[in-house]
């Protein structure tokens, strides 16, 4: 895969926990950057996507509502004829 070179600016404390962690795991601190980047843009991802099926189901859940109302005559008759 290309890669391309960045400079970035952090705040001190985190450069420390950032160094604290790449001597932890052995790793160097370009390898743990891209790790937690790809890992917090699929839990972006992940948010969007939930988002999306959350509006899908109330969109669904008004339409089964209005399917409900639309037959509700028609239930209401039919259960005259059941014991």
């Amino acid at each position: 895969m290309p890669v391309e070179h960045l400079n970035i600016t952090l705040p001190i404390e985190l450069r420390v926990a950032l160094d604290h962690e790449v001597k932890r795991e052995h790793t160097k601190r370009s390898t743990l950057i891209q790790k937690a980047v790809a890992l917090y843009l699929r839990v972006v991802e992940q948010k969007t996507l939930r988002n999306l099926l959350q509006e899908g189901y109330v969109e669904m859940a008004a339409e089964a509502r209005a399917v409900t109302r639309a037959f509700e005559a028609l239930d209401h008759e039919a259960l005259r004829y059941v014991d």
